[in-house]
């Protein structure tokens, strides 16, 4: 029982573990069409919380370009 066990556990890590890092390493773009596709009901404590991620990635997609080494701002304070 214990074995059985032991194996749930490694396989909820390992999955966990592949889904956070698919997460991380997909652009802004697509992880925004995916939340939207949720149609998050924000009336609910999921739909709060695909709600309020979507806006980190949203902000993240907005402010995230300027740190980029081919971006306007740097181009400038490269000359």
């Amino acid at each position: 029982m214990e074995m059985a066990f032991q194996g749930l556990v490694v396989a909820l890590l390992v999955l966990g573990s592949t889904v956070f890092a698919a997460w991380r390493l997909i652009p802004a773009r697509l992880k925004l069409r995916l939340l939207d596709s949720m149609k998050p009901d924000t009336a609910h404590a999921w739909g709060r919380w695909v709600a309020g991620l979507r806006k980190g990635v949203a902000e993240q997609l907005a402010h995230g370009c300027s740190a980029c080494s081919s971006s306007h701002v740097q181009k400038h304070k490269a000359h």
